[in-house]
């Protein structure tokens, strides 16, 4: 086969062909971020392009081949930009790419059809393309997510060249004019050469930041569940739904059992003889089977020197990897129950335990009323002694429990039942604590209720770092501010609110005036601190019942109640004039102006998403940094 124009074309579009069904099924097993599908849409207009360019002649006339090859071409590079703009969280360039789309139109027919010069629309649909190409490289090369930086810094240096290239061929048909397209030319053979290599390395790179974004997401998800896996003080234990084996538990199961990590896994509770009793495990089993959880259910467990444990066990189906599994969080209640036990035959040695133990205990009367409290109670909460005998544990109270939340305690020790969860208290001076709490009956001969025993335990380092981590998962780091991902589902929660409301909204999207100067004349640190300095004044002009978080980059979102036009447009212009008169200076001397643009649109209940407002907030963005920046713009 002669290497002509027509075989490069076949080349080209079974090349392009083979990577979209490559990256198809890869996408499918990946976690589907925005901007691959229009990676995907690319690689099918390189393939239309390649197509229609090898059946000129045959089924398709000249001047059709001419203009959908080179659209299909044309929308290739846009799919390009637009894909990894999405995919790299940055905003896209919406209005430089229709411009150069419609200039595309013009000249390619003033040059076919007023004026028919093959080399003139050469040279324009060459210097279109390396000027989408340079901005994919600029996309690549700016913006927040390092997990890719490497692989987008190697795409970026491919788009440099392949925009390079269509400068030199705009430049040398502009001196050596070309009178026939068709002619296969060492500069047309070299454009299908540098088309080939340029969509084979750009696909794989995507599909290589594809991977590593995903590996990176999961590797962040696992060390924060790593992290609460190891911190909790109860025993965790993970075990297959179908073959029961044990895949993983954490130290405190091998404290409390005997058994270490090695001797556990690969084996089930069966085989490690665990279960005590095989009722309860059939009970246990079969509430997880029907509801797919259970709560605080009473067991006994063997460890491995045979000695009996009771344990609350609280469990939940979860699917990881296609497969089903039990996790279990197993709560040792043993030291509670064996001395309610003794209090029973020994109240004098049942004190007299409490007294040495690490463990704060509370001895009530049937009407509530404290009898007794060890000294670990009286370190934990600040109290002396005097201060608490004779008083209601309501002392303790820090009113962030309802009235029918202990409604429902009194009800289920009252019943005779155990009750035990986590209760946020408060201590003498004031300060805070979180406690798990069991409350046990303490029961008599004859089985009546004749005191309360409750067990505390401080759990408020546990539930700090769980708080933050809730707060990392909702919160940009630079700012402070809500995340993307956080302010679209609060946003999203309250427009669906507001539909049953009837209330008047505005969405604004915010996008700091000339960022990218300030980042190149004083450099990275000052940027990041002028995002700081304007997300801080912008939430401080924020009401608090409107919603305000970063959307990426340089651009914030905010979502404003109001009940009038002018309500709305003063608070806009409240917001652009505080930014305006931040002092902020580079080193202590040099003044930064900040300026910010904003895009404003109106809630329309009943036909508006999220999605749609903020389409035309970034519209009215766009139309307000055209108009000269530093204004809001109202669609």
């Amino acid at each position: 086969m002669a290497l002509d124009l027509a075989t490069l074309s076949i080349v080209l579009f079974f090349i392009s062909s083979i990577q979209a069904i490559v990256m198809l099924f890869i996408f499918r097993i990946i976690h589907n971020y925005p901007g691959m599908n229009y990676l995907l849409a690319s690689c099918f207009f390189t393939a239309l392009s390649g197509l229609v360019f090898a059946l000129r002649g045959s089924f398709i006339s000249d001047a059709p081949a001419i203009l959908i090859s080179n659209l299909s071409t044309f929308l290739a590079v846009i799919a390009l930009n637009v894909g990894f703009s999405k995919f790299l969280g940055l905003s896209i360039a919406k209005k430089w790419l229709l411009a150069t789309f419609l200039l595309f139109f013009i000249s390619f027919f003033i040059f076919t059809l007023a004026i028919d010069d093959v080399s003139w629309r050469i040279i324009l649909f060459s210097l279109l393309i390396s000027g989408i190409s340079f901005s994919n490289a600029g996309i690549l090369l700016h913006h927040k997510i390092d997990s890719v930086r490497q692989t987008t810094r190697l795409a970026s240096a491919v788009q440099l060249i392949f925009g390079a290239f269509f400068v030199i061929r705009a430049v040398i048909t502009f001196f050596h004019k070309t009178s026939d397209i068709f002619v296969p030319t060492p500069l047309q053979l070299l454009v299908f050469f540098i088309s080939i290599a340029t969509i084979i390395i750009c696909s794989y790179c995507f599909i290589i930041m594809a991977v590593q974004r995903e590996h990176w997401e999961k590797k962040q998800a696992n060390e924060q569940f790593q992290l609460i896996f190891e911190t909790i003080p109860d025993t965790v234990l993970i075990t297959g739904f179908e073959t029961g084996e044990i895949v993983e538990t954490n130290e405190t199961f091998t404290e409390e059992t005997g058994f270490s990590r090695e001797e556990a896994i690969g084996k089930t509770p069966m085989e490690l003889n665990l279960w005590l009793c095989s009722k309860e495990r059939d009970a246990f089993m079969d509430m997880i089977q029907k509801q797919g959880f259970c709560k605080n259910v009473e067991i006994h467990i063997m460890t491995k020197t045979r000695k009996k444990i009771s344990v609350l066990i609280s469990a939940n189906l979860m699917k990881m990897d296609q497969n089903l599994f039990i996790i279990s969080v197993i709560r040792n209640i043993s030291q509670s129950k064996e001395l309610a036990k003794r209090l029973n035959t020994s109240e004098e040695t049942f004190k007299a335990i409490m007294e040495q133990s690490p463990v704060s205990f509370m001895l009530t009367k049937t009407n509530g009323e404290i009898e007794y409290v060890n000294n670990k109670f009286l370190e934990l909460t600040g109290y002396q002694e005097e201060e608490v005998i004779g008083k209601n544990p309501r002392i303790l109270k820090s009113g962030y429990q309802s009235r029918k939340f202990y409604h429902n305690l009194w009800n289920t020790i009252t019943s005779g039942c155990q009750w035990s969860g986590e209760i946020r208290n408060r201590k003498k001076n004031g300060e805070i604590m979180w406690e798990y709490v069991s409350l046990t009956p303490i029961l008599d001969d004859e089985g009546n209720i004749i005191r309360y025993l409750g067990v505390q335990e401080d759990i408020s380092n546990r539930k700090l770092k769980e708080d933050e981590l809730k707060i990392q998962a909702r919160t940009d780091m630079l700012t402070g501010v809500m995340n993307r991902r956080y302010f679209i589902e609060k946003a999203e929660k309250r427009l669906s609110e507001m539909n049953t409301l009837q209330e008047k909204a505005v969405f604004l999207m915010i996008d700091i005036d000339r960022f990218k100067d300030i980042n190149d004349s004083f450099g990275h640190i000052t940027g990041d601190k002028a995002i700081q300095i304007v997300a801080r004044q912008c939430q401080k002009m924020i009401k608090h019942k409107d919603l305000f978080g970063r959307i990426g980059g340089e651009e914030f979102g905010a979502l404003i109640f109001a009940q009038s036009q002018e309500e709305y447009k003063k608070a806009a212009d409240d917001i652009r004039y505080s930014v305006e008169n931040i002092n902020l200076r580079h080193e202590g001397e040099e003044k930064i102006p900040l300026h910010i643009s904003i895009g404003l649109t109106v809630y329309r209940p009943g036909e508006d998403t999220l999605e749609s407002l903020m389409h035309r907030s970034d519209i009215a963005l766009y139309q307000a940094k055209n108009d000269g920046r530093n204004r809001v713009a109202i669609i």
